[in-house]
């Protein structure tokens, strides 16, 4: 067997004057340490390559906690935005079931029944919810119109004394006040005051005329729509014109004596379709 003398010299001095040194290195001890060098390196760059991937993966593992904490806080957010949601609806739904009969209006659907069950994430219920609050939204425009009608009919309706005073002759057959024998209709009440104290529509209406009239002397006729008009006559004055919109409460003239009249009072009447009828039906005798 032949003996493998190859070696490595290596010369060095210890220091600036010392003597050179030599050693010799077998070389396959140079292999050897080379080959522990390269293992090291290799160990050092895999485990720094492990540690950052193992950073990668934490840093990502904390992204996903936070992400995941704040899709649970929008979730119950969300969750407890939809229960207000139905609260709301629920209660809006029963107003509204209330006011329908109020109007006399029959509904179609009941909305309390047809609210989803479940969370917010189920597209059904939301659907049901959308469905829920579009069918409301539809019966509350058609309960806004009929109050609405509702509303322009009762303003529209005599309600309240023209004047302040006291009823000196009623509706209906009476004697004749101008003396003689028999009996007349009295189409109205007759409410006595002081001359010139101001005399108010009973309702919102137009005024359709406005002046001086065979026996009425100075009179005002309002029309009040559903074909219902009411007249104030014997006026001393007249504060309105032909065409006027007048409403509840407006001053339209003052009380006076004129036409066939014995005393300054108010004559007013009630007519429906042109026919009189009893005042006090409209009016409340305890508020003269």
């Amino acid at each position: 067997m032949i003996e493998d003398k190859r070696f490595y010299t290596f010369v060095f001095a210890p220091t600036a004057k010392s003597q050179l040194r030599k050693l010799n290195v077998h070389h396959n001890v140079i292999y050897l340490l080379l080959g522990f060098a390269a293992v090291g390196v290799l160990t050092v760059a895999y485990g720094t390559w492990r540690l950052a991937q193992h950073a990668v993966v934490v840093a990502k593992l904390n992204m996903t906690v936070q992400e995941n904490r704040r899709l649970r806080e929008r979730n119950q957010e969300a969750e407890g935005k939809y229960d207000l949601i139905k609260t709301r609806l629920a209660a809006l739904d029963t107003t509204q079931r209330k006011l329908a009969e109020t109007s006399g209006i029959s509904r179609h659907l009941d909305i309390s029944r047809n609210i989803g069950q479940g969370g917010p994430d189920s597209d059904t219920d939301l659907t049901d919810i959308e469905r829920a609050t579009a069918a409301l939204e539809a019966e509350l425009r058609t309960i806004k119109d009929v109050f609405d009608k509702d509303q322009v009919r009762l303003s529209s309706t005599p309600a309240g004394w023209p004047v302040r005073g006291y009823i000196t002759d009623g509706f209906g057959n009476r004697r004749n006040p101008f003396g003689g024998s028999g009996s007349e209709m009295h189409a109205g009440l007759d409410i006595a005051t002081n001359h010139g104290t101001a005399i108010e529509s009973t309702a919102d209406g137009i005024v359709i005329f406005a002046g001086p009239y065979a026996g009425y002397g100075n009179v005002v006729v309002i029309d009040h729509g559903y074909g219902v008009t009411t007249r104030y006559a014997h006026m001393s004055s007249i504060a309105v014109s032909v065409g006027n919109h007048v409403t509840r409460g407006k001053q339209i003239g003052a009380v006076g004596s004129t036409g066939r009249s014995t005393a300054p009072h108010c004559h007013y009447e009630v007519r429906l379709h042109d026919r009189p009828v009893n005042p006090l039906n409209y009016i409340s005798v305890g508020r003269s």
